[in-house]
């Protein structure tokens, strides 16, 4: 159940989305289920969560944000990062961490996609949307300590 519950909510936060015209990147709000989710229900349920999230994607349930192209890398750094975020005993720290797994798998897989340099990956597909996630970043960390897994 717990599982189905990460799933369902980073596919609630992928409607909203909000385009932006100089990245094939959406803005989205799919980061701070996948930031909060290690500290819900733990590491491990956290990445079986986001598993399901990606194989029901890819096997066509309408629940990604956009479909498979430029944020494929973002969605396998959505699986590996409550395992970043659970590495860290400080909750900032994990969640900064978590995020920079989403960012460097992202960035990685837009730079094949597009074939373009790391740099103008960088450019496209993390600089446009570092601000918002700062501040999803904040919500989550002030979030913690009301959902942190007993």
């Amino acid at each position: 159940m717990e599982t189905l519950a990460v799933a369902g909510a980073v596919a609630l936060g992928a409607l909203i989305k909000l385009p932006l015209p100089f990245t094939p990147v959406p803005l989205t709000l799919q980061t701070l289920p996948v930031l909060l989710a290690a500290f819900a229900v733990g590491p491990r349920r956290a990445m079986a969560g986001l598993l399901l999230y990606m194989a029901a994607g890819y096997a066509g349930a309408p629940i990604f944000a956009l479909s498979f192209g430029a944020t494929f890398g973002y969605i396998a750094g959505f699986v590996m990062a409550p395992w970043m975020v659970a590495r860290f005993r400080n909750a900032a720290v994990g969640i900064a961490a978590g995020q920079a797994v989403i960012y460097l798998c992202g960035a990685a897989w837009l730079s094949l996609w597009l074939h373009v340099s790391a740099v103008h990956a960088i450019m496209i597909g993390v600089a446009p949307f570092l601000a918002g996630d700062l501040l999803k970043g904040a919500v989550a960390y002030k979030l913690v300590p009301h959902i942190r897994q007993s």
